[in-house]
């Protein structure tokens, strides 16, 4: 099986997901050769091959850590724990959540992870959050002594506190910043502690109970918090970031404005308004035929809690930022990669570009390029790009003093590249809505 980037490759419909588990080894989360001798013996397109292999891997390296402990090399097997983490959540990642096999191996996954961190001495606690009756699992890392800033860090549809700490947490640690990395409504790891606790579009809900959690803390400065969330948490972050306002600075990772159009743009038009049971029937064909379709479909079952694909259809709905467009304020930056601006449906980029031309919120684009690495869905084929972009911006954020020259360009090159991709991928008219952006926003505030 060879990994194809961008579209489909020749390893089908495994592609993206084969990237993903790959782009985490710089932070220890994979290790390329052993990742690559599994892909290649995956059959394409062939799910029960795709759980063997990643699960199999998994279960020797955790028997390889366990070896280490033995022999008295901690070290290692920290090491080994967190790469076995990996490979039991990728492993799982496909199945749907009747297979027994899904719960154990994300059980497995967390497990490997947590025994990773108790191998050596860390930074990191595991936490629990009290939400209602609920609790919301996660990880906090300390950046320092004493209060420091502190980045509440939320992942999309699929992703797990686990897979978050990986592309984040010691990032946050070098810097000075506490990371608050946690699993929400509908996500993996709150699902499994807590079944039926699906998605919600108030989502500041949520979040207000880890805001309410991390201001009870001694080592979190309540003056400087941030969020970030990447793919659907996308919308999930500003949309806290919105409601709330000890929440003082957002990145969304990318911007998920109007979640209903773009699934719509996915599926032609004409779908959407045939009786339930032709719904029903024909996305069932579909999610047999189609690995992705089955994919969203079953993990939306759990997710939302629907039943049947017409409710998928219309569980997106809710899940929209123009209702909140007045209340986001505070700073705002977008990340973006190339391939994800390229793809966009030019409707759904219009939207987008429209809802950001009218915030009031200081905004700020950082761009990832093909030639660079890193222009994959979250800049997922290269996560290790997306810190350095991230706190030189938090650092503007919450400074007293004005941008350096640096600092200036670093801003411009964002608004520059964006309409550089647009007018490349999408024409002359998409470019000149970012560049009115860029004028407005040099008239409303002091650059970002």
């Amino acid at each position: 099986m060879i990994i194809g980037l961008g579209t489909k490759g020749a390893a089908g419909s495994f592609d993206f997901e084969a990237m993903r588990c790959l782009g985490v080894a710089a932070m220890g989360g994979a290790g390329v050769g052993e990742c690559l001798a599994a892909i290649q013996r995956i059959k394409r397109d062939n799910v029960e091959s795709w759980t063997a292999e990643f699960g199999a891997l998994a279960a020797r390296l955790e028997q390889e850590a366990e070896g280490a402990l033995r022999n008295g090399d901690p070290v290692s097997a920290a090491e080994q724990f967190r790469r076995a983490s990996t490979y039991y959540r990728v492993g799982a990642f496909y199945l749907s959540a009747a297979d027994a096999r899904q719960r154990r191996y994300r059980a497995l996954s967390r497990e490997a992870f947590q025994r990773s961190l108790r191998c050596v001495p860390t930074r990191t606690e595991i936490i629990a959050i009290p939400f209602g009756e609920a609790v919301l699992p996660g990880y906090f890392v300390r950046g320092g002594e004493g209060p420091a800033p502190t980045l509440l860090v939320l992942g999309g549809y699929d992703s797990t506190a686990e897979e978050l700490m990986l592309w984040i947490d010691s990032a946050c640690g070098a810097r000075g910043w506490n990371a608050l990395v946690f699993e929400g409504p509908g996500q993996p790891g709150a699902l499994a502690m807590n079944p039926g606790l699906v998605f919600r579009p108030d989502y500041e809900v949520p979040v207000g109970a880890v805001i309410d959690y991390a201001l009870c803390r001694s080592d979190v400065a309540p003056e400087q918090l941030a969020i970030i969330g990447y793919s659907f948490g996308g919308y999930l972050a500003p949309r806290a970031a919105a409601c709330d306002p000890r929440i003082r600075a957002v990145i969304a990772n990318t911007i998920g404005v109007d979640i209903a159009k773009a699934m719509r743009m996915a599926i032609p038009s004409f779908f959407w308004k045939l009786p339930t049971p032709v719904i029903d029937a024909a996305f069932g064909a579909l999610t047999r035929r189609s690995i992705a379709a089955r994919f969203f479909f079953d993990s939306a079952k759990e997710a939302f809690g629907i039943t049947s694909p017409s409710q998928f259809l219309r569980a997106w709905e809710p899940y929209s930022l123009w209702d909140v467009q007045k209340r986001l304020t505070v700073p705002l930056l977008v990340l973006l990669s190339e391939d994800e601006l390229a793809e966009a449906p030019k409707t759904v980029l219009k939207d987008t570009l429209t809802f950001l031309r009218g915030l009031k919120a200081p905004l700020a684009f950082r761009i990832f390029l093909r030639e660079e690495g890193g222009a994959a869905h979250c800049q997922l084929d290269s996560p290790e790009r997306t810190p350095p972009a991230l706190f030189s911006w938090l650092d503007q954020v919450f400074s007293s003093v004005p941008p350096t020259g640096d600092e200036q360009r670093s801003n411009d090159e964002g608004f520059a590249r964006l309409a550089l991709l647009l007018k490349r991928h999408h024409g002359a008219e998409y470019a000149a809505l970012a560049d009115a952006i860029r004028r407005e926003q040099i008239e409303r505030h002091r650059p970002f």
